[in-house]
């Protein structure tokens, strides 16, 4: 009994000893990230601005009237010269039938004057009395030419207080804000319609000084969630004391649908000169006292190096330490393991070399 005990106990050694070995021959399974040199990390700052419109009028009319049609409203998308709104303009119409009336009349008055200055001018040649009534009437028809004159120059400016009365849109643009109602009384200085200019849209941004030199001749600049390709206007000659930015224009794509007074923001990258490697924030892990750390895979054992870290993006973390280009390093699962221990790659993550 005593030697068949034995034997069993025996061979529980034996099977033990032969499952240690295996262990130690088969590692933990685990990702690998190869690490690769960069010269360095971009570090963004969002600035903000608002958009302004190249051209902006408040318009409204010339003359006084009664508002009697609007042909746009607040919204509407304009075109140069089309009309907007029009003043009744019947007593100005009315006027100018009683203008042509005595412009009528004066040359009837005129043409008969001439008639009678060619029978003046036959008889003046042996009537004294002709000749004088022939002087008289010659200063009749220079009267009545003048007069002719003045009413053809009232005309004229009847007709541009005919024009006067209809509102039109002095650009290419959209209706901001309508200020007036049809059968008001419109007159001079009173705002009728607020025109903004659809094209030539821009954005002014305060830049801070120590950034301008990594404004570009285009930025992506983002509005309402949009985001376009602006270019740079002009390069700002005065530095605002209270906010220390130098403010910087933007001209917008002609297409961009923007609105006077919106938000605008604009990502500025400013790289810093640094030689380190990214690596995923999964590979990294807490050391002592506070510090960073990673574990490098030397000899397929796991080996603990602290390092530093410059910049994170949140996904990936730019660190500086006692590395090596090429070296590999765990890639994740950082909080199941431990030093020393014997790890088996069985993927790689693609490594990420230098930031765009």
């Amino acid at each position: 009994m005593r030697v068949l005990l034995g034997l069993m106990l025996l061979m529980n050694a034996h099977w033990a000893w032969a499952d240690n070995q295996g262990a130690e021959k088969e590692g933990l399974p685990v990702a690998a990230y190869s690490l690769q040199q960069a010269t360095g990390f971009h570090q963004f700052r969002q600035v903000t601005g608002q958009v302004v419109k190249h051209q902006e009028a408040e318009i409204g009319f010339e003359f006084s009237g009664v508002l009697e049609a609007l042909y746009a409203d607040q919204g509407d998308t304009i075109k140069k010269g089309q009309i907007l709104a029009k003043q009744n303009t019947q007593l100005l119409e009315i006027e100018k039938l009683e203008l042509l009336a005595n412009l009528d009349k004066i040359k009837a008055q005129l043409t008969l004057a001439q008639q009678d200055s060619e029978r003046l001018l036959k008889l003046s040649k042996s009537n004294y009395s002709a000749q004088q009534q022939l002087d008289q009437n010659r200063s009749q028809i220079a009267v009545l030419k003048a007069e002719i004159q003045v009413l053809n120059v009232k005309l004229k400016g009847m007709d541009v207080r005919l024009d006067k009365a209809h509102l039109k849109a002095p650009f290419d643009g959209v209706i901001a804000m309508r200020e007036v109602s049809i059968g008001e009384v419109v007159g001079p200085g009173q705002i009728a319609l607020r025109v903004l200019e659809q094209s030539n849209s821009e954005v002014r941004i305060g830049v801070p000084q120590n950034l301008l030199s990594n404004i570009q001749p285009m930025m992506p600049i983002t509005i309402g969630g949009s985001v376009y390709q602006a270019q740079k206007r002009s390069g700002g000659t005065n530095l605002d004391p209270i906010s220390r930015t130098v403010q910087l224009r933007f001209a917008l794509p002609s297409d961009a649908v923007v609105f006077s007074g919106q938000m605008a923001s604009m990502i500025i990258a400013k790289k810093r000169e640094k030689l380190g490697y990214w690596v995923p924030m999964s590979a990294l892990t807490n050391g002592t006292r506070g510090t960073w750390q990673i574990y490098q895979i030397e000899q397929g054992h796991l080996q603990p190096t602290a390092v530093e870290v410059l910049h994170s993006d949140g996904q990936y973390a730019f660190i500086d330490g006692d590395l090596e280009n090429g070296t590999k390093i765990l890639a994740n699962g950082t909080h199941k393991v431990a030093a020393n221990i014997k790890v088996d790659i069985v993927q790689s993550v693609a490594t990420r070399g230098e930031q765009q």
